[in-house]
């Protein structure tokens, strides 16, 4: 399947939540960052895909039309602290049972970098998404997980779609140039990784750090990872599922996967999206 263009856009809301799948109403978990199903569905609601349009394939399958959205490749970024907070919500089961409360891990604040690549066949799709978001116009409401969460957006710039397929027989030389690698990382097939920071200073403080000669510590970030990430949901209920790992950064923060060791006689597609910058796309 051919690839033409990156779109780079920011999500944001006041408070995210999406739950995952083993959570009960003891405690429902979320995902800190938003599984591909989701991003799926925001992009949708963007098209104005209906929730309810599908096709009867027999007595027991039915056939989604979001699900034609599923070939986009998508990579994320944290661009805030992944803090959460349990908060307990009131839901309605009618007069014969009355309030039960259910305890939710919540988002605080969180903010996302978002990148997306419709593949060639959904051209047009793709040019309206683009006009709309240029415009700020969707069909339905964007949530961040829930619909008490209303999700804000920014269309940030397009790029050319340029790939580059790392295999141990050229990961060594590809890793001399010291490249780094963005945001959330496509770990199916990948044994190690490892990260590296660089502290941002601002211009007055580049001064004083060079005339003083200050030593400053940098700060430690943590690799996350999701062995059970949806990234398809097959006939509304079934789920297909893959491996992500991810970091969170903060405003004046550089960190970025540095290295990477592939499993044995496997490989891993990796996007450039600026000079020695690449992004892992699902």
């Amino acid at each position: 399947m051919k690839y033409s263009n990156i779109i780079e856009m920011d999500i944001w809301s006041s408070f995210g939540c999406f739950t995952k799948p083993f959570s009960n109403t003891g405690g429902l978990l979320t995902y800190l960052i938003p599984p591909k199903t989701s991003i799926i569905g925001i992009i949708g609601a963007i098209l104005g895909y209906e929730f309810n349009d599908f096709k009867q394939i027999d007595e027991n399958n039915r056939k989604y039309k979001i699900e034609e959205l599923y070939d986009i490749k998508i990579a994320i970024q944290p661009l805030f602290d992944l803090k959460t907070k349990r908060v307990t919500f009131n839901y309605g089961y009618g007069n014969e049972k009355g309030l039960k409360n259910i305890k939710q891990d919540v988002l605080i604040e969180p903010y996302y970098k978002l990148y997306l690549s419709f593949p060639d066949s959904l051209e047009d799709k793709e040019t309206l998404f683009l006009e709309r978001i240029k415009n700020k116009f969707s069909i339905y409401s964007l949530y961040m997980g829930r619909n008490e969460f209303l999700l804000n957006y920014k269309y940030l710039q397009s790029l050319p779609f340029s790939n580059h397929i790392l295999n141990i027989n050229n990961q060594k030389v590809f890793f001399k140039n010291k490249p780094r690698i963005y945001g959330s990382l496509n770990r199916k097939n990948v044994k190690k990784t490892k990260l590296s920071s660089e502290e941002c200073l601002t211009s007055g403080e580049i001064y004083n750090h060079n005339r003083h000669q200050n030593i400053r510590n940098l700060k430690s970030f943590y690799e996350y990872i999701i062995k059970e990430f949806p990234i398809k949901r097959k006939n509304f209920t079934d789920f297909v599922y893959s491996d992500v790992s991810f970091y969170s950064i903060i405003e004046n923060e550089d960190c970025f996967f540095s290295k990477i060791e592939l499993k044995d006689d496997f490989d891993l597609e990796l996007v450039k999206i600026g000079e020695n910058k690449w992004i892992s796309m699902i």
